[in-house]
């Protein structure tokens, strides 16, 4: 199994506010190539709120993207997330191996929305 345990205790950027711009700002700065991802589901996610007449659409794709810069912020949480998926992409993994690489996920995703929701993980 390749995935592994622990983070480093300084992240690599801040975490931002939880708004477009800076959330996109953090995206440029992390992983450039995501950013295409990023517009394209910030004009989905205002559609969807247009029709509607909701920003429950907005909020949960800020909710989304917060959680992802909170992963990628941290390079030892962002290569652990990628190592887990990666694990369950073989279909040929044992069964312990999966239930580690879905572990290391939920860990990972778990701690990364301890940081964007503090108020939900009491």
């Amino acid at each position: 199994m390749t995935v592994q345990r622990g983070e480093p205790s300084v992240p690599v950027v801040p975490q931002p506010p939880m708004t477009r711009d800076a959330l996109r700002s953090a995206v440029r700065q992390l992983d450039l190539a995501r950013l295409g991802e990023f517009d394209t589901e910030l004009g989905e996610a205002f559609d969807r709120a247009v029709q509607m007449s909701s920003t429950t659409p907005m909020r949960l794709f800020l909710e989304k993207w917060a959680t992802v810069v909170a992963i990628l912020r941290y390079p030892d949480r962002a290569r652990r997330l990628h190592a887990a998926e990666q694990e369950l992409a073989d279909v040929t993994i044992s069964e312990d191996a999966f239930r580690q690489a879905r572990t290391a996920i939920r860990e990972v995703l778990d701690a990364a929305s301890r940081e964007v929701l503090p108020d939900t993980h009491r």
